[in-house]
């Protein structure tokens, strides 16, 4: 009669040779979180413990107490390293615990590759993105070819509004930075020059020297190498930053070709302007090196440029401009290129910033080398 007396069990819990059965036999409901938690008493545990399992087969009713529940005996079990089992589960308990518990995430499995193995994959993703960006601005200059072969026929496509904008930012902002720049490099090329040729008399051939080496070299070269630090870079932060905040989808949506809208006008004037700008730095890059062979050699003036138009002719300037047009088109493509490139916000705006400049940098000296070839298997 004993039981009579006592108040009616919640749990029932079934202990078979180290296999706990956990059996709700009153509601589980936060109402009645204490008595439960008290009844079950995971804690005092004291025989070795297999396997628990929670079987709710005679769970009448619940709330999202019970979740808490499930939760406290399955990280009990995973802390003592026992295996723990849900039984008795009908369809609306099945969906009610498939939304609210908490699904646990799969830790990835890390492969430990040896330093070969890691050090020679690390190459081939580097290879294959090279190659990647290779494909792509193949593509992108074929079709930046196709459109401004269509734009021959039909000059009003592009935008030429923008084109005295482009050209003055790429072009007439550009003189004092690139004429100081090619000054300095005209005036130290001259310096050591003309240490080496007083050792021998020949001082006289400063004038060779330094015209041949600025016209055919030096001032495209420096040239097209600030252009892509300041106009490439542009190009590709403002194309990027227009299609992060979607202005390109909207021009797009309303029936412009971007590559006639935003492309051609800055490759064409970059290309324009890179002439320009040689031909201001080959005179002031000469000028460097006269006031070098003033200070150092016995020349005059008259005596330097005398000496100047006997040495440099009209392949060595035409070259050099030759040169600068085509330094003029890589640099604003791959700007261009690059700024299309831009996915996300602005992290991938500075990465793609960056890439640009070094890009450029580098297709335009790896250009000025197979000038050099081509020019010298020409005779020129």
């Amino acid at each position: 009669m004993q039981e009579n007396s006592t108040e009616k069990k919640r749990i029932d819990i079934i202990n078979d040779g180290g296999q706990i059965t956990i059996t709700p036999l009153a509601p589980i409901t936060i109402y009645n979180a204490n008595e439960i938690e008290k009844e079950l008493s995971l804690g005092k545990l004291k025989e070795e413990v297999q396997k628990i399992r929670l079987d709710l087969s005679e769970l009448s009713d619940y709330d999202s107490y019970l979740i808490i529940l499930i939760n406290e005996i399955k990280e009990f079990c995973s802390s003592k390293n026992i295996e723990f089992e849900l039984t008795g589960l009908n369809t609306n308990l099945q969906n009610f615990i498939n939304i609210l518990l908490p699904k646990q995430k799969e830790v990835p499995t890390i492969e430990r590759k040896s330093f070969w193995v890691a050090y020679f994959s690390n190459i081939g993703e580097i290879v294959r993105i090279i190659f990647s960006d290779l494909f792509k601005l193949v593509e992108f200059i074929g079709e930046l070819t196709k459109n401004f072969l269509y734009v021959l026929f039909k000059p009003s496509l592009i935008r030429w509004k923008d084109f005295p904008h482009h050209f003055l930012n790429a072009g007439v902002n550009a003189v004092p930075i690139t004429s100081l720049i090619v000054f300095l490099i005209g005036l130290i090329s001259g310096y050591q020059g003309a240490v080496q040729l007083s050792q021998f008399g020949a001082d006289i051939y400063l004038a060779d020297l330094v015209g041949i080496s600025i016209t055919r070299e030096l001032s495209p070269l420096m040239v097209a190498i600030i252009v892509a630090g300041r106009s490439g870079s542009a190009f590709a932060a403002e194309i990027g930053t227009m299609k992060v905040s979607e202005e390109i989808d909207a021009l797009t949506t309303m029936g412009f070709d971007k590559i006639q809208f935003l492309v051609l006008p800055r490759v064409i004037a970059v290309a324009l302007a890179m002439p320009f700008l040689v031909i201001i730095c080959d005179l002031v890059g000469i000028i460097g090196g006269l006031i070098a062979g003033l200070a150092t050699l016995d020349i005059t003036i008259s005596s330097f440029f005398a000496q100047l138009n006997v040495a440099l002719n009209y392949g060595h300037v035409f070259s050099g401009i030759i040169k600068s047009i085509v330094f003029g088109l890589l640099i604003a493509t791959i700007g261009c290129f690059r700024g299309f490139q831009v996915q996300g916000g602005a992290e991938s705006v500075g990465r793609y910033t960056t890439a640009s400049v070094v890009s450029g940098v580098f297709l335009v000296i790896l250009t000025d080398a197979v000038f050099v070839f081509l020019l010298s298997a020409l005779g020129m």
